[in-house]
C-alpha cells in the first residue's frame, strides 16, 4: 500500500477507535440507568469476558507498528511529544501482551496508568497542532511539534490517533474491571 491508502486506513482505524470508546461509555453509564441499561451493559461487555486484554494488545500493537511504519517507512521523523507518547505506547504492547497471556487482570492498574500518560500527552499535542501559539520550548526547530505531517478529515492527525488509541485502551481496561467484579 501507498503512503496515501496507508494515512486513510490509520484515520479510519482511529474513527473506529473513537467509535468504540463512546460505545463502551454510554453502554457504561446506560448500565446505571436501571434493570434493562444494567441488562444490556452486562450483555454487552459480557460478550467481551476474556477478551479485554488481547484487543488492548492489539489496539496498542496496531499503534506501534503504525508509528514505526511512519517513522521507519515513511521516514517521517518524531517530535519531542510523538517521542513521549511513543515511550507510553511501546510498553503496553509488552504489558497487555503478557497480561493476556497470563490471564492477569492485575495489570489494570500499570496499564491504565501509562495510557493516562499517553493520552494526556496526545491531546495535549493535538491542541498544539491545533494552536501554535500554546507551544512552550518543548520542541526543536527542526520538527516542530506544532506541525501536522497530514490532516484527514479535517481533524486527524498523528497525535489525534494516538489518542484514539490510548482512549480505546482506557475504555477496554474499565470494561475488564467490569467483568472482573461481575
Amino acid at each position: 500500500m501507498d503512503f496515501h491508502s496507508m494515512r486513510l486506513f490509520f484515520a479510519l482505524l482511529a474513527l473506529a477507535a473513537n467509535a468504540g470508546t463512546i460505545a463502551i461509555i454510554v453502554i457504561g453509564f446506560a448500565g446505571r440507568t436501571g434493570p434493562s441499561g444494567h441488562a444490556l451493559r452486562e450483555r454487552v461487555f459480557g460478550a467481551f469476558r476474556g477478551l479485554e486484554l488481547w484487543l488492548g494488545f492489539a489496539v496498542a500493537t496496531t499503534a506501534t507498528l503504525g508509528s514505526l511504519y511512519l517513522s521507519e517507512i515513511v521516514h517521517l521523523i518524531p517530535c519531542t511529544y510523538c517521542w513521549y507518547q511513543r515511550i507510553a505506547m511501546y510498553p503496553l504492547v509488552v504489558i497487555l501482551g503478557i497480561a493476556a497471556l497470563r490471564k492477569d487482570n492485575s495489570v489494570r492498574i500499570y496499564a491504565a496508568a501509562l495510557a493516562v500518560i499517553g493520552a494526556v500527552i496526545a491531546f495535549y499535542h493535538r491542541i498544539v497542532q491545533a494552536f501554535p501559539e500554546l507551544n512552550g520550548s518543548v520542541c526543536s526547530a527542526g520538527v516542530p511539534c506544532t506541525a501536522a505531517y497530514f490532516t484527514l478529515f479535517g481533524f486527524v492527525t498523528i497525535p489525534y490517533m494516538a489518542l484514539s488509541g490510548f482512549l480505546l485502551i482506557l475504555a477496554l481496561l474499565y470494561v475488564e474491571r467490569f467483568n472482573s467484579a461481575a
